[in-house]
């Protein structure tokens, strides 16, 4: 029979496991529910595919992110390892056929979405197969205290109460205590083994620094490092910006983020792990499941929002154990910019009751009237009517829509996508010969700064007023430039909607859980204070400390070589 180190040598080629990694795969072997937290790149994966291959049956992975189940069982499948992932974008019949598969023994592997987990006929259809291990990535979802919270994946609390006998792991690379015993209470695994590895990179560096020009800096960082780098930007608006400056000066760049079709992110993913294009300029959509250890640089260049997030991008930066660096930089306007948004996230509760009053007041719903029925809803239209700040009204309504008065449907916040397609001289042609149409290109391309590189989120109503005309003109006009094959134009839904669960009740009077709301913002300025401290450097002596300090590490050890280790020492 073979062992877990053959299998790890035939189908990995290592000879040896990584720290902690043979505890988990151990505790899992022998049936044990298990919480593990390791940093980025520990070969968490591993984890659930070792003991998988090694006792028989299914493991079922549910992760987040399409594009990390592909690449996932793409890389089962080099390996001649039979792995499935079951994406939103399969049709039903294909999916059928699938399940047929699964059944007659196929798969070793399923991988599945959080809401794929939640279907009643996806759940009989699990409790047909041999599945022996149950495997959820990025845990840290499942907990509201945590920085990535989705409500998606309270759906997998429902695992033990249909599968009581066979074993969890949960797998994260970053929750600080409280998040960690939030996962062990959803996922009901009183006696589950916990198995943390140490928080501390000692060949990573981390830099943080306040600049005048922050592109200026980047250049001089970038002119200094030998191998793959990747920037990070909050925005795909900034994510196209930067790329395009950094073209300009002559560095070999690709451009990532969400918006850009999957066939356009795969090849940008490609060139950037063949280093034809060793730079990546990406929003966080880029990096998770990748597999490439010689990345010399990560930048922030924009300030993440916890340090959790930090962590995370920053770890993967030197997963092959050679030295490397992690470095955010910040101007003044950016550190003022970030305070205010982060004020915005959890307005006060006076002000979620005004919300939800204009919201009824937007659809004229009286009071004791409205259950289970939907009205249209335009958010930017309603945010212009009654004067709303967008990122107030927006964490406003998801607070309503979280205490259960209202659902929205999934295009109400999502606005129209543009990208301009074709070259200057086929615009400036058709300009000639389309006067009205013309000037509707030109504003656009006015408006929104890189739409010639990759889609933008746009605003109708703003064009139209730009254009001094209605937004039906826009429409009919962006239509019109589709059919010449300048733009593309992925129109958002034309009514989306806002469905009011109960009869609405004063705003003065609607059920809001306070104690619950004041939990959650009194934890959330605690991650801001955390944040702010490491950002600031003040009163510790290294940012490696400080960074395992936050994730729960007893008696971390210096570094010696970020930047405060290094100031200290001149």
């Amino acid at each position: 029979m073979k062992t877990l180190q053959d299998i790890l040598k035939q189908y990995w080629g290592y000879e040896a496991f990584r720290p902690q990694q043979l505890a988990v795969i151990e505790a899992v072997v022998k049936g044990k529910d298990v919480l593990t937290l390791l940093p980025t790149g520990a070969g968490k994966s591993l984890c659930f595919q070792i003991p998988t291959l090694f006792n028989e049956g299914i493991c079922v992975v549910i992760s987040p992110l399409i594009a990390l189940m592909q690449d996932q069982v793409k890389d089962l499948k080099e390996k001649n390892i039979s792995a499935v992932a079951l994406g939103g974008q399969i049709t039903e019949e294909a999916q059928n056929e699938i399940l047929k598969e699964a059944l007659e023994g196929k798969f070793r592997f399923i991988y599945c979405s959080p809401e794929k987990l939640a279907q009643q006929k996806f759940q009989d259809f699990l409790k047909q197969l041999p599945v022996t291990l149950f495997a959820i990535d990025e845990a840290h979802c499942i907990s509201q205290w945590g920085y990535d919270f989705r409500p998606s994946y309270r759906k997998v609390s429902v695992l033990k109460k249909l599968f009581p006998t066979i074993p969890i792991l949960a797998m994260t690379a970053s929750a600080i205590p409280v998040v960690q015993k939030d996962i062990i209470d959803q996922l009901s695994l009183p006696n589950a083994e916990v198995i943390t590895d140490s928080f501390l990179r000692p060949n990573l560096q981390y830099i943080v620094q306040q600049v005048p020009v922050k592109l200026h800096s980047l250049r001089g960082i970038l002119n200094a490092t030998e191998g793959a780098v990747i920037i990070y930007c909050n925005t795909r608006n900034n994510v196209t910006q930067l790329c395009t400056l950094l073209k300009a000066y002559g560095y070999k760049v690709g451009e990532y983020h969400a918006g850009m079709s999957i066939q356009t992110r795969q090849a940008v993913q490609k060139n950037w792990m063949t280093n034809t294009t060793p730079i990546v300029v990406c929003t966080n959509a880029f990096g998770m499941g990748i597999n490439k250890g010689g990345v010399r640089l990560v930048v922030h260049y924009d300030l993440p929002n916890s340090l959790e997030q930090y962590y995370q991008e920053a770890g993967r930066a030197g997963r092959d154990g050679a030295p490397a660096k992690a470095i955010l930089l910040y101007q003044k306007n950016d550190w003022e910019y970030w305070n205010v948004v982060q004020e915005k996230k959890y307005p006060p509760i006076e002000v979620i009751k005004k919300v939800f009053q204009d919201l009824a007041d937007y659809v004229q719903l009286p009071i004791g009237m409205g259950e289970k029925q939907q009205f249209p809803f335009d958010f930017d239209n309603f945010c212009t009517r009654f004067d709303w700040d967008k990122m107030i009204a927006r964490n406003a309504l998801n607070w309503i829509q979280q205490e259960g008065h209202v659902q929205f449907s999934a295009a109400s916040f999502k606005p129209s996508m543009v990208q301009v397609v074709a070259d200057r001289q086929s615009i400036e042609e058709f300009a000639t010969n389309n006067a009205i149409a013309g000037v509707v290109l030109q504003t656009l391309l006015r408006t929104y700064g890189g739409i010639l590189d990759s889609p933008h989120y746009i605003n109708e109503n703003l064009l139209a007023q730009l254009l001094q005309r209605d937004a039906a003109f826009v429409i009919k006009n962006l239509h019109l430039l589709t059919l010449h094959g300048l733009i593309t134009f992925e129109q958002k839904e034309q009514q989306p909607v806002v469905e009011f669960l109960w009869n609405r009740s004063s705003a003065a009077f609607m059920k809001l859980d306070i104690d619950h709301y004041t939990l959650m913002k009194k934890a959330f300025l605690e991650r801001i204070r955390h944040f702010t401290n490491y950002i600031r450097g003040i009163g510790f002596p290294c940012r490696s400390m400080y960074l395992a300090k936050y994730f729960g590490e007893n008696d971390p050890t210096k570094c010696e070589i970020c930047d405060l280790c290094t100031s200290t020492k001149n």
